[in-house]
């Protein structure tokens, strides 16, 4: 069995998430400190309010969890992460539209950055580092390879699927293996 090495931009994808979970962890406790001394009224704020900042820390320090959650899931190619990361990506689209609607140009920076994302993550070696695309056998000689499409001249065909390939092809173009 071969083993199938990360891809470098989900290795980026995996330490950006982290990077997240640890500001969020620190906002969300600092959220808490701050919801302590409210309580107290050093701040003059009424002090129901201490609650309401209390919670939002909290909601912070959950979602700190599920980042690093997200990022270990990406790091060692759990389908889910692959799918959870391309939610995340989309839901970022479409609020980065309704944000461009509403006249924020800013966020077009962000609507590029999920595009590339959702992009990235279709490409043959990150789907088949999550599972994706499952070897099939090779054909073996008594068994005739489809012959509705004739290997490209000098290509031959993939050992890992079987796909026709292109002289010089350093990569299949359908499962996404290096070619020897």
């Amino acid at each position: 069995m071969t083993t199938i090495s990360r891809p470098l931009g989900i290795t980026l994808l995996a330490v950006l998430h982290i990077l997240q979970a640890v500001l969020l962890l620190l906002g969300g406790i600092a959220l808490m400190a701050l919801g302590a001394f409210v309580a107290r009224g050093v701040f003059g704020m009424p002090r129901f309010m201490h609650g309401v900042v209390s919670v939002i820390g909290v909601v912070l320090l959950i979602l700190a969890l599920l980042y690093l959650g997200l990022a270990w899931g990406l790091w060692t190619g759990k389908g889910w992460a692959w799918t959870l990361s391309l939610i995340l990506a989309v839901l970022g689209i479409i609020i980065s539209l309704l944000g461009l609607l509403r006249g924020r140009l800013g966020i077009l920076i962000v609507l590029i950055l999920d595009a590339v994302i959702v992009y990235y993550l279709f490409t043959p070696n990150v789907r088949t580092f999550f599972g994706e695309y499952k070897p099939r056998p090779l054909p073996t000689p008594t068994q005739a390879v489809p012959t509705t499409q004739s290997p490209p001249s000098g290509g031959g065909f993939c050992p890992n699927c079987g796909a026709p390939l292109v002289a010089n092809d350093k990569f299949c173009s359908h499962c996404g293996q290096p070619v020897p």
